[in-house]
């Protein structure tokens, strides 16, 4: 009888721990299953935050390629992100770790739309400024070019009322003439038998000419090539002048006819052409010709 009571209770004892095995077994498997799907979990929501922190990053790289704008700001934050990539890629991953990714991630959205909006107001504005600068140039190039046009015509203007302001010479003719002891000219163009070439030529009226003395030079040339008369040189700066004879006139801004008389180069003259030429100073005012038989 106590046999059979001891058999029953063993029995019992091994129903409940074989229960309380299949039970623990059970728990065991769906724990497992649950630590295993909290795994996986992890990783999808660790390569989540990871694919989001790169889009940011390759963002930022786009806009620092587009625009120089921000580039302290912007390299700042793209620091700040790789920075939290190389951490995340060796942290333990937990809730708790990627909860505090995911508050990153919030202020790092935050952060990329105020860069973003910013560079694109300060893109907006270096435009603006460019257009304005543009047009401040346009608008400078203009006026340079209008007070360059107004120097030229200044200039102009000044050299022609220099050019009206000078004297002028008109009916410059040349002759051979043969002097006779009473005075008297007799034109010839017998190289032989005259005596001197005489000059004649009218100084113009000019009421914006300088009033005074003046002194006019005519330069006559043989067919040598040789200045006959004084043959007297001067210097005008750069250039000089051989004259064969001098005409020294007070000018009273009237018309004035004037004749000179000028020796030949030696005791006669030459035949051939004559070239004559009549300056004030180095300023050439006529040219004429004469040729002696």
């Amino acid at each position: 009888m106590g046999s059979a009571s001891n058999n029953n209770a063993l029995k019992t004892l091994t129903a409940i721990l074989t229960f309380l095995l299949l039970g623990l077994g059970i728990y065991t498997i769906k724990f497992y299953n649950e630590v295993k799907d909290n795994e996986i979990a992890l990783i999808d929501e660790k390569e989540l935050i990871e694919g989001e922190l790169k889009e940011i990053l390759d963002k930022y790289n786009e806009q620092s390629k587009n625009s120089d704008l921000l580039s302290t700001e912007l390299k700042t934050a793209k620091n700040r992100i790789q920075g939290l990539l190389d951490t995340l890629k060796t942290s333990k991953i937990t809730q708790a770790v990627l909860q505090n990714y995911r508050m990153e991630i919030r202020e790092l959205r935050n952060q990329r739309d105020f860069l973003l909006k910013k560079a694109d107001s300060l893109s907006i504005a270096n435009k603006n400024l460019i257009a304005q600068n543009t047009s401040t140039e346009e608008a400078f190039g203009a006026t340079l070019e209008q007070r360059d046009s107004l120097q030229r015509q200044n200039t102009e203007l000044l050299e022609e009322i220099k050019k009206g302001s000078e004297i002028t010479v008109s009916n410059f003719i040349p002759n051979g003439v043969i002097l006779r002891r009473s005075g008297k000219l007799l034109n010839n163009d017998r190289a032989k038998r005259i005596d001197k070439i005489e000059v004649c030529y009218t100084v113009n009226a000019n009421p914006l000419a300088r009033n005074g003395m003046h002194k006019l030079y005519i330069q006559i040339i043989d067919p040598l090539n040789n200045v006959i008369g004084d043959r007297v040189t001067l210097d005008f700066g750069e250039n000089n002048l051989t004259y064969s004879e001098l005409d020294q006139m007070d000018y009273k801004n009237q018309e004035s006819k004037n004749c000179l008389l000028v020796d030949p180069y030696g005791d006669d003259f030459v035949e051939g052409l004559y070239k004559l030429n009549i300056f004030e100073e180095d300023r050439l005012l006529s040219t004429a010709v004469l040729t002696l038989n």
